[in-house]
């Protein structure tokens, strides 16, 4: 049996295990739609009060954090059969495990986010092999773009659950940075409408997270591509759209009916030119 890893659950590692744990609640269903091994196993050695870590977590806010990982794996898997030697980053990775879900064993891997999230990384998931690579810095430091080199091999891009906790004004700057850096870059983010801001800080505040704040909204890609002529679309993906069915409560299924009614939450998939 694995030893029990301790940590001490700050309000940063606290808010950096709530995705890792759905994934693995989603992982233990009869038919999931996303099977995240490492997740799962990762979440049974860790020696924390779990009742309380899923006490935060509603069932639609699982389908959700499980939904986005399961369509940027969808998008990364169809980039690396164009581009097996290509170079994945995440932006935000947290105790993310993409890696271990999509690797095709010739991709480069860089996962970015702050020292203090990135210290708990590499204390439960350390770098697996050469071919990973963790960078301790702000998303705002542009030097990470130096760290990552040559791209000629294509990029791709993710930014799961950050962009939406910045103002526009900083969604800005950081796109229309990069994009003319990253030429023939593609990336992937979620959004969030100004009217699903409102229910989403509902659910945020309720999961414990008193000073996180939603402060961007966006319904229209127009806005960002207007931004830039060095940023195109390729395509959005509404949330929840084409999920199975079986795993969700009644109540789940109804919220999961209102956020695609009012197009609350989506995937903004674009490329750099």
């Amino acid at each position: 049996m694995a030893e029990k890893i301790k940590i001490k659950l700050g309000r940063v590692q606290e808010t950096l295990l709530l995705p890792l744990v759905s994934r693995a609640k989603e992982t233990r269903y009869k038919h999931p739609f996303l099977n995240d091994v490492k997740s799962f196993e990762l979440y049974q050695q860790l020696d924390i009060d779990k009742r309380r870590i899923v006490r935060n977590l509603s069932d639609i806010g699982i389908q959700g954090l499980c939904y986005r990982a399961y369509k940027m794996d969808e998008a990364i898997k169809a980039f690396l059969k164009k581009h097996p030697n290509g170079k994945i980053v995440d932006i935000g990775a947290g105790l993310d495990t993409t890696y271990y879900r999509c690797d095709n064993g010739t991709a480069l891997w860089y996962d970015l986010d702050m020292p203090d999230s990135m210290a708990l990384r590499k204390q439960l998931l350390p770098i697996p092999n050469q071919r990973v690579t963790y960078i301790s810095k702000s998303m705002f430091d542009y030097s990470w773009i130096d760290d990552i080199g040559d791209i000629s091999n294509g990029l791709f891009i993710t930014i799961p659950g950050v962009l939406p906790y910045f103002k526009e004004a900083e969604v800005k700057e950081f796109l229309t940075n990069i994009a003319p850096k990253l030429k023939g870059a593609e990336i992937m983010f979620d959004v969030i409408s100004h009217f699903g801001r409102f229910f989403v800080d509902i659910r945020i505040k309720a999961a414990g997270m008193k000073d996180a704040h939603l402060e961007w909204g966006i319904l229209n890609p127009a806005t960002i591509t207007n931004w830039s002529e060095h940023i195109e679309l390729v395509r959005t993906i509404q949330f929840f759209q084409g999920i199975k069915k079986s795993n969700q409560r009644v109540s789940t299924r109804i919220a999961m009916r209102i956020n695609k009614f009012f197009n609350m939450t989506q995937l903004f998939h674009l490329k750099f030119v």
